[in-house]
């Protein structure tokens, strides 16, 4: 397996468009497909200082944009859902076969993609796709990683997710039920997901000690 990171400018994205007019930072936590051609972009988006209520108008009222449902987590964030009639980058990356670990964006549009994908052929196909959409990209980084000391794309996002949210905080400011309610799985998934990744987190950790 491969893990790469992309650069893809979707100005004309929800995302795009909501950074440049808003001074919010989005972490893109998954996305599914959505009718014959959109998606739906699940996210956490630090609010820094903006209205939630604004944020939802504004994300709504965007053309392309289906649906949005917003929910305020602590003062200066939000878990939102965006559903889109079309989006050709999101499209595009549901459509190669690479697995989005993460999503973050910068103010001009920009929307760095941290990705893992089993053949660097699959990479190629995402960059065509996005070149045929017209949808500037620039590949950052690729490097081989080892099947065996990895994270599982599901767990890296669960744990980074758990992290970000202050699960290992003391005290801790999430706990597994709302995790479970963020990626919408049992409270039983989310526990086991967390001790197989911490597994492999401390294994490799020793390992890099010893070598």
């Amino acid at each position: 397996m491969y893990e790469a990171i992309l650069s893809v400018h979707l100005k004309e994205s929800w995302i795009g468009k909501s950074t440049i007019q808003l001074p919010i930072s989005i972490s893109i936590l998954d996305t599914i497909p959505f009718g014959e051609h959109g998606v739906q972009d699940l996210a956490e988006i630090k609010l820094n200082g903006t209205d939630p209520n604004l944020l939802e108008k504004i994300i709504g009222d965007l053309d392309g944009v289906d649906f949005v449902k917003a929910s305020q987590v602590d003062q200066d964030r939000v878990i939102i859902i965006v559903g889109t009639k079309g989006c050709g980058g999101c499209r595009s990356l549901l459509e190669s076969g690479c697995f989005l670990i993460s999503a973050t964006t910068d103010e001009q549009g920009w929307v760095e993609w941290k990705i893992i994908m089993n053949e660097k052929i699959q990479l190629q196909k995402l960059v065509t796709h996005l070149e045929e959409k017209s949808i500037e990209s620039s590949l950052i980084m690729i490097q081989p990683i080892d099947d065996k000391d990895s994270l599982t794309p599901r767990q890296e996002k669960i744990i980074k997710t758990a992290l970000e949210r202050g699960y290992y905080d003391f005290p801790k400011r999430i706990g597994i039920r709302e995790l479970a309610r963020i990626f919408s799985i049992s409270t039983a998934s989310v526990s086991e997901t967390l001790r197989r990744g911490q597994k492999k987190i401390i294994e490799h950790y020793f390992k890099d000690r010893k070598d």
